[in-house]
């Protein structure tokens, strides 16, 4: 393991567009001379290649991706109050949209991977979960559907952290009943400021959705619901579209630095992220757990390495959850860890000599 010292500061996320700028240059300037801002072909051309992407019929793009979970959500065959399982440790977006939908968040553990699993939902009085794959690494969703078809569950991926990871080769987006992403700019496949999209095989969901995100139309000025104004906009279904084409790369990338990592952190006793048999992790973060987790990030700070926390208080314990969800049992896990999780520096353009910093601080202040 390399010295402390020298250089820049690292960065938790550092963005690089330019590439990406250079190749939709002409299409900006054709799309603000015809003017087709909401909606339109390039919106469409996005869907089509999401689609594509992620093994599903259909994909439809919203203004983010809390409204990809409302409008799942608010589309999906349940009843009003029905009761959903989400894990205590994901954004607060997740207990929300829940909310948000007319459900009960009915609030659970997680594994060691930070995942629900088929075993931690067995015992849950639930009508639908969503399955938030965090920090890249997808749940076992052959598990949890085999469990979803016996107990009649609706179920609803959030893969807004798993952007090109896979389950026995098949696209997150493809598994369950229908999938939620985020495209927000720091994600795998991020955008240049808010949007998200869902994808899935029901062509109700689907119509339903493209209705609810357009103030409830299946046609001009016939509004058969209460929706909003939750579409993608043209010029970010755009960037989605050449970023795309770059997820392959950005993901291997990613890969390859969590590689980096796996190395120069292997002399310090810490349990890493990893693949799980056929789940492959994207890594759109790189999380350990450290003790004096608040103390290491301070020392690792004034070595120049950034961090980051994902996240520090389970969904439960968060004042606006209170008296709005069921938890059964106290997720003994998601709370003993929430004080110990740190998020390493994780980007595609993250360098080796970068990596091995990361680790030598890190080592530094852990004493």
């Amino acid at each position: 393991m390399n010295a402390v010292g020298g250089g820049e500061s690292i960065p938790q996320v550092r963005l690089d567009n330019a590439e990406v700028w250079e190749a939709i240059r002409p299409r900006l300037e054709e799309l603000i001379t015809t003017g087709r801002f909401t909606l339109g072909p390039a919106v469409e051309e996005f869907e089509a290649a999401a689609a594509q992407a992620f093994g599903c019929p259909w994909a439809v793009g919203t203004s983010s991706g809390m409204s990809a979970l409302v409008l799942a959500l608010r589309a999906a065959p349940l009843r009003a109050r029905a009761r959903v399982a989400i894990p205590a440790n994901t954004f607060y977006a997740v207990f929300e949209a829940v909310v948000v939908a007319g459900y009960v968040p009915v609030i659970t553990d997680h594994d060691e991977d930070y995942l629900l699993s088929a075993e931690i939902l067995e015992p849950l009085d639930v009508d639908a979960v969503v399955a938030v794959h965090l920090y890249g690494l997808p749940v076992d969703m052959v598990s949890l559907m085999e469990l979803a078809r016996e107990r009649g569950w609706w179920v609803l991926e959030d893969a807004s952290q798993a952007h090109g990871a896979t389950v026995d080769g098949r696209p997150v987006g493809s598994l369950g009943h229908a999938a939620a992403f985020s495209a927000y700019p720091t994600k795998n496949l991020g955008a240049w400021g808010d949007a998200g999209f869902v994808t899935g095989a029901d062509p109700f969901v689907a119509s339903r959705i493209r209705s609810l995100r357009h103030h409830a139309q299946r046609e001009g000025n016939v509004h058969e619901d209460v929706g909003g104004t939750d579409r993608l906009d043209a010029l970010q279904a755009l960037v989605l579209t050449e970023k795309l084409r770059r997820l392959r790369e950005e993901v291997r990338r990613r890969r390859q630095v969590a590689g980096w990592y796996h190395e120069a952190l292997s002399g310090l006793d810490l349990d890493l992220p990893d693949d799980r048999g056929g789940r492959t992790h994207c890594y759109h973060q790189f999380v350990v757990r450290v003790p004096h987790r608040d103390r290491v990030r301070a020392r690792m700070a004034e070595l120049g390495v950034a961090t980051g926390i994902h996240y520090p208080t389970p969904i439960h314990l968060q004042p606006g959850a209170r008296n709005r969800c069921d938890v059964p049992a106290t997720p003994k896990r998601a709370e003993e860890w929430a004080g110990q999780l740190l998020s390493l520096p994780m980007f595609p353009g993250l360098g080796g000599h970068e990596v091995d910093r990361v680790a030598s601080a890190l080592g530094v202040a852990l004493g």
